[in-house]
C-alpha cells in the first residue's frame, strides 16, 4: 500500500508545526509580524505564497533578523520543485551558519528541521534512498539537542518507508519504540496530542504493511477517535483512507470501494494511482476485468507522467497488464509492460537491498535508551531467526531431495533383485598357485557336493571342521578357497549363506511374514543378526527391512491377482 502523496503533505503539515513550534515572534512587533505571516502561508496559493515570502524575507532584512531569514527559506523549499527546494534549504543552511552568535542548541535544531525538509521533498519525489538518509541525518542532529518531538517523528516516518520496502516486521518494531518513547516522555512534549495521532497512523500503516490487520482495526478506531476529539481533520481523512485500504484487505470490498471512491478525486500524483490500484484489484474480485484493466491503464497513465517512480504495487499492475496484453494478442503492449515489468521487478529488488543496508548502516538510535538496546537486539534476534529460518528450508529441502533419490535407488535396486536371482560372489582366482592340481580338483569337487547339499547353512560349520569333512587340513583347504574362489573362508561362507538366503526368501514369502529377523538370520547360519543385516546390505544394497518390506508387498500384490 502506498498513499505516498498524502504522506508529503502530512510531513510539510508536521513540518509547519514544528517550525511554528520553534519560533516564538513577538506579535507586537508593527504590521505583521513573522507569526502572521507564516499564518497566511500556510492556506496560501503559489502567488500569496511567493507574494509573502518576498515580504517575509525583506521584513528579516531590515530587522536584521538573520535566523528569520533562513527560516523563510527553508520554508519555502515545500512549494519549489525538488532541485530548487533542496537549493533553497542549502541556503537556509548557509544563512543559519553565518550567524556567529547562535548557539548550538539553535544551530542544531535548525540543521535538524533543514534534513527533515529535504527528507520531505525527497521522499514526495520518490528519492527514497535520499529520503531515508535525510531522515537519519534529522534524527542524529535531534538527539544531540535531545529534541524528543522530532525524533519521534523521524523514526515514525523511517518505521513508514522501512514498511513499503519489505521490513514489515522492522517497521512495526521501529514505530512501537517510538510510541512506547513517546508515552515515556508525555510529561516533556508539548505537541504530545498531536504527535500521538500522527504516531497511531503511522502505526497503523506499519500494522497493515504486515497484514496484522487486527492489530490494525483496534488502532484505526482508536486514532479517529482522538483526531475528532482533538479537532484534526487532516488526520481524519487520511485515517478514513486508510481504513478502506483495511476493509480491502479484510474481504469487505464494497466497503473498501465506497471509502476509495470518495478520495479517488481529494488525491493526485502516486496517492491517485494507489487508489485506482486498490479500485482495479475490487473490480477484479467483483469480476469485472474490464474495469480492472481501465483502472490499471489509468494507473500506468499516472506512472507514465511521473516517469515510472518506484511505486508500491506497481509490480502486480503490469503483470496483470501483460497478461491481459498476452490473452488479446497485443504484441505492442505485451511488450511495452513485459519490459515495465522487468524495470519494476529489478528497482524493487535494487531499492530493498540499498534501504536495508542504509538503515542498518546509518540508523545510530540512542544507545542511551535502555528501550532501544532492547528493540535491536530484538530485530537482531529476528533477523537471526529469518536467516534460521531460510537455512532450515534449505537444507529441509535438501534433505528431502536425498530421501527422494535415495529412494528412487533403492525401489529401483529391489525391482531388480526380486526380478533376477541373486549370484554368489566370485572374486578373482589367481594364478600363481603351488597347490597340487589333482588333490585341489577333489577338495573342489567335495566342497561342490558340499554346496549342493547346503551344507553352509550349519550355524556351526568353520574352516576346522569342514576341512575334516572334506578329507583335507584347515590350512590347504583355505588355500584352495583363496586361488579358486577368489575369497577368503569367512567371506566364502557369508556370502553362500547369504546368497541362498535372499533367494531362498523371495521363493518363500511366508517365512518373513512368520519368523522374526534373529530368527531368520539363523535359518541361514547366521548366529549374529547385526552380521546378517551388514552381509545383506553389502550383497544387494538395500537395508533388510527394505528387503523384507518389499517380500511383503509382491506377495500382497501376488495374492490380490489371484
Amino acid at each position: 500500500m502506498g498513499v505516498r502523496f498524502s504522506r508529503f503533505y502530512l510531513l510539510v503539515l508536521i513540518s509547519i508545526q514544528l517550525c511554528l513550534a520553534q519560533n516564538n515572534i513577538d506579535p507586537k512587533v508593527s504590521e505583521l509580524s513573522f507569526g502572521e505571516i507564516r499564518s497566511v502561508w500556510d492556506n496560501a496559493d503559489d502567488d500569496i505564497f511567493n507574494m509573502y515570502f518576498d515580504y517575509y524575507v525583506a521584513k528579516a532584512k531590515k530587522e536584521r533578523d538573520t535566523a528569520e531569514l533562513a527560516y523563510a527559506y527553508r520554508y519555502r523549499a515545500y512549494n519549489l520543485p525538488l532541485l530548487e527546494g533542496i537549493a533553497s534549504v542549502d541556503s537556509s543552511i548557509s544563512i543559519i551558519s553565518s550567524i556567529k552568535i547562535l548557539s548550538h542548541i539553535d544551530y542544531d535544531r535548525f540543521i535538524a528541521l533543514s534534513y527533515y525538509t529535504k527528507a520531505a521533498l525527497f521522499y514526495e519525489n520518490y528519492l527514497d534512498e535520499q529520503a531515508v538518509e535525510a531522515f537519519i541525518k534529522s534524527f542524529d542532529y535531534a538527539k544531540k539537542i535531545d529534541d524528543k518531538s522530532l525524533m519521534i517523528r523521524v523514526l515514525s516516518e523511517l518505521a513508514n518507508i522501512k514498511g513499503e520496502f519489505g521490513q514489515e516486521n522492522e517497521a512495526v518494531l521501529l514505530q512501537k519504540k517510538a510510541l512506547d518513547f513517546l508515552k515515556k516522555n508525555r510529561g516533556t512534549i508539548s505537541d504530545y496530542d498531536e504527535i500521538y495521532v500522527n504516531s497511531l497512523y503511522s502505526y497503523i500503516r506499519c500494522f497493515t504493511f504486515a497484514k496484522e490487520l487486527d492489530s490494525a482495526s483496534i488502532y484505526i478506531e482508536k486514532a479517529m477517535g482522538l483526531a475528532i476529539i482533538k479537532d484534526e481533520p487532516f488526520y481524519l481523512n487520511n485515517l478514513s483512507e486508510l481504513r478502506g485500504l483495511l476493509h480491502y484487505y479484510q474481504g469487505h470490498i464494497l466497503k473498501a470501494k465506497d471509502s476509495l471512491l470518495k478520495y479517488e478525486t481529494l488525491n493526485n500524483g502516486g496517492a491517485k494511482a494507489d487508489i485506482f490500484f486498490y479500485l482495479g484489484m475490487i473490480e477484479g474480485k467483483l469480476e469485472k476485468p474490464k474495469i480492472k484493466r481501465t483502472y490499471f491503464k489509468s494507473f500506468d497513465s499516472i506512472m507514465r507522467s511521473l516517469d515510472y517512480p518506484l511505486v508500491d504495487n506497481a509490480n502486480e499492475v503490469y503483470r496483470f497488464l501483460l497478461k491481459e496484453a498476452i490473452d488479446r494478442d497485443d504484441s505492442v503492449s505485451e511488450k511495452e509492460y513485459f519490459n515495465r515489468l522487468v524495470y519494476y521487478d529489478s528497482l524493487l529488488l535494487r531499492t530493498q537491498e540499498r534501504l536495508r543496508k542504509i538503515t542498518l548502516e546509518k540508523l545510530d538510535l540512542p544507545l542511551e535508551l535502555e528501550e532501544k538496546r532492547a528493540l535491536n537486539k530484538t530485530i537482531s534476534i529476528k533477523s537471526k531467526l529469518l536467516v534460521a529460518f531460510y537455512v532450515s528450508c534449505a537444507l529441509l529441502f535438501l534433505g528431502f531431495l536425498g530421501y527422494y533419490i535415495k529412494y528412487k535407488k533403492t525401489k529401483k535396486r529391489l525391482q531388480h533383485i526380486m526380478q533376477h536371482p541373486v549370484e554368489v560372489k566370485i572374486g578373482l582366482p589367481s594364478s600363481d598357485t603351488k597347490l597340487d592340481k589333482n588333490v585341489t580338483a577333489e577338495i573342489l569337487e567335495s566342497l561342490n557336493q558340499w554346496e549342493k547339499r547346503k551344507g553352509f547353512l550349519d550355524g556351526k560349520v568353520n574352516q576346522q571342521n569342514l576341512a575334516k569333512v572334506l578329507n583335507t587340513n584347515s590350512s590347504y583347504l583355505s588355500q584352495v578357497i583363496n586361488a579358486h574362489k577368489g575369497l577368503n573362508f569367512a567371506s566364502y561362507l557369508k556370502d553362500l549363506r547369504i546368497t541362498y538366503a535372499i533367494n531362498d526368501l523371495k521363493q518363500n514369502p511366508q517365512i518373513v511374514s512368520s519368523k522374526s529377523m534373529i530368527q531368520i538370520a539363523e535359518m541361514y547360519g547366521f548366529s549374529s543378526l547385526t552380521v546378517f543385516n551388514k552381509v545383506l546390505k553389502a550383497k544387494i544394497g538395500v537395508t533388510p527391512g527394505n528387503f523384507f518390506k518389499q517380500i511383503i508387498k509382491d506377495n500382497l500384490f501376488i495374492r490380490g491377482l489371484n
